[in-house]
């Protein structure tokens, strides 16, 4: 399949447009999503998380197929679907959606975590293993000369939608500037949901 991608360079563009920053007062459950893959098999893990009782509400795994090629920039193409799917098969309460993943901090202002903050309206933060794009300076992830996420550990959160920099902060000074419990627990299942899957 030959894939037009200056076609969703552009959609990215325009994507990123439609980023709201917003104050977020109350982070009490969080809804953590991760993928994994086994040949053309994908895996999405989603939970829902309490920060206050540390434990977990609800979880569930969805199964799909890999719909597109990997392309740097692109993850959205491969993975946004199905996390779409998970969160309306979940339906329950959550104050913010944790993907892993990249948000603002990326060339086209439009990581994955962008794509399903805009689309849920939910408050979406991304968090990456490996830096993509823009500067670091007093651990502030910068592009464009704007703060649009936070470097902690080896570790890098940025905006995804519909919350700020300020709330970004607060929410990871809550966790102590820790990995997520959350999306340690999403790997988990969606790693376990992947290797199961070879054995069978």
């Amino acid at each position: 399949m030959r894939l037009n991608i200056q076609f969703y360079f552009e959609l990215q563009k325009a994507l990123s447009k439609l980023v709201e920053f917003k104050k977020i007062e109350k982070i009490e459950k969080v809804l953590a999503l991760d993928v994994a893959y086994n040949s053309y098999s994908v895996y999405c893990a989603a939970v829902i998380y309490d920060l206050n009782k540390k434990k977990i509400l609800k979880k569930l795994i969805i199964k799909g197929k890999v719909e597109f090629p990997y392309i740097p920039g692109l993850l959205f193409l491969r993975e946004a679907p199905i996390m779409l799917e998970a969160i309306n098969k979940i339906k329950d309460e959550y104050d913010l959606i944790l993907v892993d993943g990249q948000g603002l901090a990326h060339p086209r202002k439009a990581g994955l975590a962008t794509i399903i903050g805009i689309l849920t309206g939910k408050p979406t933060i991304g968090i990456a293993k490996s830096f993509l794009y823009g500067e670091i300076k007093d651990s502030y992830i910068l592009v464009d000369g704007e703060k649009v996420g936070i470097k902690f550990g080896k570790y890098y959160a940025s905006i995804g939608s519909n919350i700020d920099i300020e709330s970004l902060e607060k929410f990871l000074s809550r966790i102590g500037f820790q990995y997520p419990e959350a999306l340690k627990i999403a790997d988990k299942l969606s790693k376990s949901a992947s290797i199961e899957s070879k054995k069978k």
